[in-house]
């Protein structure tokens, strides 16, 4: 019967990688697709005093903010003790990262399909798609740093980042796949468990139009990864070691 519900979990675990891989998917595309004002919409907000675009802005502002909070507040409360301690009193161990795969990819696609532009306030507005310079510098920006967070979720092991593997080891009554590695790294994984914190704030404030409702997503977003990733001197070494081990392996070859 427990390998039966294991099996459950171990195919959940499965379909959330999936899912999960679309609604990333989907980011890329929410975040990186250049974005536009239409001429009708800027003659229209030329029009407001400054009253009138802080109050049209006001309403999708504050709701995108409830749906930033929401996805940072399910982020932090499934990665608590409490919750841990919870789902292993469940028997559900194997399953707490896809448990966490799973509810952060529903905020994250609910935030997505129901954002609100808020475009009567707008600090800077680029138009790339009139010059092929400018529209080729923006999209190799993103797609260089899109390269490199999803460099970083492989060398991080993406099957274990979001849950797959925790539930086949679980299935195969082997231990958690955390204490299979080194020390050193699962000192790295306590403090951050996603890649490029620098890719990913690049890709929030380099769009070509900042409005108000992109900046309010930029500096939340950017101000939780500070908050919440503390790596230490002692992460900064040793993944300087690995860097340093990688290039030697290069050079064997």
């Amino acid at each position: 019967m427990a390998s039966i519900a294991k099996s459950i979990v171990l195919l959940a675990s499965v379909a959330t990688f999936a899912y999960s891989l679309y609604v990333v998917g989907s980011l890329m595309m929410f975040l990186s697709t250049p974005r536009s004002v239409s001429k009708a919409h800027t003659w229209i907000f030329n029009l407001l005093d400054t009253k009138s675009r802080m109050e049209t802005a006001y309403g999708p502002v504050v709701f995108d903010t409830l749906y930033l909070t929401g996805f940072i507040f399910q982020h932090s409360l499934l990665k608590s003790a409490l919750v841990k301690k919870l789902l292993a009193k469940l028997g559900l161990s194997g399953a707490e990262r896809t448990i966490y795969s799973l509810t952060s990819s529903l905020c994250l696609h609910y935030l997505i399909l129901n954002w609100l532009p808020a475009q009567s306030i707008v600090v800077w507005q680029i138009d790339v798609e009139q010059s092929a310079s400018l529209w080729w510098t923006y999209e190799i920006t993103h797609v260089i740093c899109w390269v490199v967070i999803f460099g970083g979720s492989l060398v991080m092991d993406l099957p274990e980042l979001l849950g797959v593997k925790q539930a086949y080891y679980d299935l195969k009554a082997y231990g958690p796949p955390i204490n299979y590695k080194s020390g050193e790294l699962r000192n790295l994984y306590a403090h951050v468990r996603h890649p490029s914190f620098v890719g990913l704030s690049i890709i929030l404030f380099a769009t070509n139009v900042m409005s108000v409702d992109r900046l309010v997503m930029a500096v939340f977003l950017t101000t939780y990864m500070y908050l919440a990733w503390s790596t230490d001197q002692k992460d900064v070494a040793y993944q300087k070691i690995q860097l340093q081990r990688k290039k030697l392996e290069l050079k064997a070859k």
